[in-house]
C-alpha cells in the first residue's frame, strides 16, 4: 500500500487542514510553489517537487510539474509489469491522490477591461495536465479538484485507512475533474475569441464570442416534460452571477417541467412590480396581476382580473405570506404558490392541500447596480434543431425607475393624467411578459384584461377587452407590446372606454393611428422601444 499525495492548490482554502489530516495517517506529500510554502509556514513536512523531480522550478514557476517522475508516478499502471520497470529503472515513485485547482481565469476574464498579460498568466498549463493524468488513471489514483471535497475525503480515510477510495469513489471524482477542466478551457476559449487585441495588447471585448460554451449541472429529472409522454430534466447554468431563483418546493408534489416555466415567468414578472404585488400565471402567461398596499389585496385583485382563467394556476407574491392570505388561497385551487416567506400559522393552513406546491423565491426589488449586473450576466438561450439562438434578456429598470424610456414621447394632442401613467406603467411592465401579440388593458392597481399569442394584434384587441368588459373602473388604459399597424384596434378600444394607450410606434401608418386617438381624445404614449415575446 503506497501513501503519497500531491498537492498543488491555486485556491487554498482548507488546504492546511487537509494535509494535517493526509499526515496524520502517514502519507507522504509532495507539493509545489506557493502550496508548499503555504503548507511549511503552517509546520507540515512535504517533499518539493524539485527535490523529488532532481530539476528546479523555472521560468518564473511556468515549468515546474511537466516532468516524467511526476507523470509517470500519476499516469502509470501498477498491474503492468512494463509500467512497474519503468518507474524502478527511472526513480519513479507512484502517486495515489492528486490535489489540484487550477488559476482564477474566470476571476480575470469577468473584469469589465482585463489586461492580455493579467488573462494569459492565469492560463494554467501544469494543473490541467495532472488532472486529466490522475483522472485518466482513476483505476489507481483519486483525484480532487475542489476544496468542497476535502472533508468527505477526510471522512473516507478515518472510516477506512487501509483502503479508503474504491473504485465507484474514483470513477466519481475522475468524472468531476473531467468536468471541471472542460469548463475551465471552455472559459478560456470563449474568453479569448471574445476580444480583440491591437498590436499594443490592449483587448477591446466584442458582444458575441465566436464560439460560446454552455454548461449546466443536473439538479434532478422531472416527473415528466411539457407532455406525460416526455422525459424532461432541469439543469442548473454553470455561470457565474447567474441565479436560479426557483427552488425545490416545500411542500407538495415534485415540480414538473411546466412547473419550473411558469414559476419562472410569475417571478420574471413580479421582479419588475413594486414589492408586495401579485401575479397570477397560467401556461407561461400572466392572467392577472394586482398591486395593493399588503399581500392580500394585491392578491385579490390579481385574482379579480380573471378568476375563471386563474383555476389551476400558479401564485407570485413579493412579500411574506400570513394567515389571512394563506386562508384565501386554499379556498381556490392553485399549482404552486411563490412567496419570499410563509408563516407558520399560513403553512399549517396550506398543508391541508397535499398537492399544493410552497415556493421560496428572493426578493424582487433590485438597486440600479444589481440591476446593471443582472443584465451584463443574463443571457436567454432558445432551442433549435442542430442550434440555439443567444440574445441578451429584456430586461429594463424596477417599476417605480421606469418611465417608458428616454425617447418616448406623447404623441398625441391630449397628454396622459398622473392616474393614468400609472395605469400605463402597469400595463406596459405586464405586456413586456405577454406573448406577442400583447395586448393589457389596465388601472393603476391590476390588470382587467391581457391576451396575447394571437396571429394579429386585432385579434389580441378583440381578446382583451372582451375580458376587460365585466370589471367596472374609472380609469382603462391599454400597453401594446408592438405597434398598431391599423387604426381599427384604436376603434376597439375607444368604443370599450379605454382613454390612454402606451405602444412603441414605429407603424408606416402612425399617423392614422395618431389621428384615430385625437378624435376619440385617447392620450397616447410611443415607446420607441419594442417587447415581442415568441
Amino acid at each position: 500500500m503506497i501513501r503519497r499525495a500531491l498537492i498543488s492548490v491555486s485556491n487554498k482554502e482548507g488546504v492546511v487542514e487537509l494535509a494535517k489530516a493526509l499526515k496524520g495517517f502517514q502519507y507522504e506529500i509532495v507539493s509545489t510553489g506557493g502550496t508548499a510554502e503555504t503548507l511549511k509556514e503552517a509546520g507540515i513536512e512535504i517533499l518539493s517537487v524539485s527535490d523529488y523531480t532532481g530539476f528546479p522550478e523555472m521560468m518564473e514557476g511556468r515549468l515546474k510539474t511537466l516532468h516524467p517522475r511526476i507523470h509517470g508516478a500519476i499516469l502509470g499502471s501498477r498491474e503492468k509489469s512494463s509500467h512497474v520497470d519503468d518507474a524502478k529503472t527511472y526513480g519513479i515513485k507512484w502517486i495515489d491522490l492528486v490535489v489540484v485547482n487550477l488559476y482564477p481565469f474566470e476571476d480575470i476574464a469577468k473584469l469589465s477591461r482585463p489586461e492580455w498579460n493579467q488573462l494569459v498568466e492565469n492560463i494554467d498549463i501544469g494543473g490541467p495536465a495532472m488532472i486529466r493524468a490522475a483522472a485518466k488513471n482513476h483505476r489507481h489514483v483519486t483525484v480532487v479538484v475542489s476544496p468542497k471535497n476535502y472533508k468527505a475525503l477526510i471522512q473516507r480515510i478515518k472510516k477506512n485507512p487501509e483502503s479508503p477510495f474504491d473504485l465507484e469513489y474514483r470513477w466519481e471524482m475522475a468524472a468531476r475533474a473531467f468536468r471541471h477542466c472542460a469548463i475551465y478551457d471552455s472559459m478560456i476559449a470563449s474568453t479569448m475569441s471574445q476580444f480583440k487585441i491591437d498590436e499594443n495588447f490592449d483587448l477591446q471585448r466584442e458582444s458575441f464570442p465566436r464560439y460560446h460554451f454552455v454548461h449546466g449541472r443536473l439538479l434532478h429529472e422531472l416527473r415528466y416534460g411539457e407532455n406525460p409522454h416526455q422525459k424532461a430534466a432541469v439543469y442548473r447554468l454553470s455561470r457565474p452571477k447567474e441565479d436560479m431563483p426557483i427552488s425545490k418546493s416545500l411542500q407538495g408534489k415534485e415540480l414538473s417541467f411546466n412547473n419550473y416555466l411558469d414559476a419562472d415567468s410569475a417571478w420574471t414578472l413580479l421582479r419588475e412590480l413594486p414589492p408586495k404585488s401579485a401575479v397570477i400565471i397560467k401556461h407561461n402567461s400572466p392572467c392577472g396581476v394586482g398591486i395593493g398596499s399588503n399581500a392580500l389585496e394585491s392578491f385579490q385583485r390579481a385574482l379579480s382580473s380573471d378568476p375563471e382563467s386563474a383555476f389551476g394556476g400558479i401564485v407570485a407574491i413579493s412579500d411574506h405570506v400570513g394567515a389571512d392570505l394563506a386562508s384565501v388561497l386554499q379556498e381556490h385551487f392553485f399549482e404552486i404558490v411563490c412567496a419570499h416567506s410563509f408563516g407558520v400559522e399560513a403553512r399549517e393552513i396550506l398543508q391541508k392541500k397535499k398537492n399544493l406546491r410552497i415556493i421560496l423565491i428572493p426578493k424582487s426589488e433590485v438597486n440600479d447596480e444589481d440591476f446593471q449586473n443582472f443584465k451584463n450576466s443574463s443571457i436567454d438561450l432558445r432551442k433549435l434543431h442542430g442550434a440555439y439562438l443567444v440574445q441578451e434578456t429584456d430586461e429594463f429598470s424596477s417599476f417605480h425607475d421606469f418611465i417608458f424610456g428616454l425617447d418616448s414621447q406623447c404623441v398625441t394632442k391630449r397628454t396622459p393624467t398622473e392616474e393614468e401613467l400609472r395605469a400605463l406603467r402597469l400595463a406596459w411592465v405586464v405586456s413586456k411578459n405577454v406573448k406577442s401579440n400583447a395586448i393589457v388593458i389596465a388601472n393603476e392597481t391590476q390588470s382587467l384584461g391581457i391576451a396575447g399569442g394571437e396571429v394579429n394584434r386585432k385579434f389580441a384587441t378583440f381578446s382583451a377587452v372582451d375580458r376587460a368588459r365585466s370589471k367596472s373602473s374609472e380609469i382603462q388604459v391599454c400597453a401594446s407590446d408592438g405597434f398598431f399597424p391599423f387604426k381599427d384596434s384604436i376603434e376597439i378600444l375607444a368604443n370599450a372606454g379605454v382613454t390612454a394607450i402606451v405602444q412603441p410606434g414605429g407603424s408606416i401608418r402612425d399617423e392614422e393611428v395618431i389621428e384615430a386617438c385625437n378624435q376619440h381624445k385617447i392620450a397616447m404614449i410611443f415607446t420607441k422601444m419594442r417587447h415581442f415575446k415568441h
